[in-house]
């Protein structure tokens, strides 16, 4: 399995298979004090193997500042299935999008990890962002 994309975002949703975002592909935002409770979505796209269907497969979301103190984390599962008329060896993404309302403590620098699936290789991706003084 890969992580196909990890985006962050003011606001995504997943509808019909397809990704809507807002606001996506910033690595800073703006406020005019700290700390800052700002809008922040996680869409993350999960690319899973023909041999790695019909079982749940952990994800993992967490927010960390620049020391890798975690902040917040959010744990969930992705799981596919085999359509009956897929081509074997397909691949197959699963979706899906975290909304929040982040509480960040201080000017500076942060990041969004996303870590799918388990043992000695998972899938990682990880996305820097700055809180700047406006």
């Amino acid at each position: 399995m890969d992580i196909e994309y990890a985006l962050i975002a003011d606001y995504a949703e997943i509808v019909s298979g397809k990704l809507y975002v807002m606001g996506a592909g910033w690595d800073q935002t703006f406020a005019t004090e700290a700390p800052a409770n700002v809008r922040f979505a996680a869409a993350v796209g999960v690319r899973v193997g023909w041999e790695e269907t019909n079982r749940s497969i952990p994800v993992q979301v967490t927010i960390e500042d620049d020391d890798a103190r975690e902040l917040m984390r959010v744990d969930g599962a992705v799981q596919v299935g085999r359509a009956p008329d897929l081509p074997p060896g397909t691949s197959q993404l699963a979706q899906f999008a975290i909304n929040l309302v982040l509480p960040l403590p201080a000017f500076g620098g942060y990041r969004m990890r996303v870590v799918a699936g388990t043992g000695d290789e998972p899938a990682m991706a990880a996305r820097p962002f700055r809180l700047v003084k406006r």
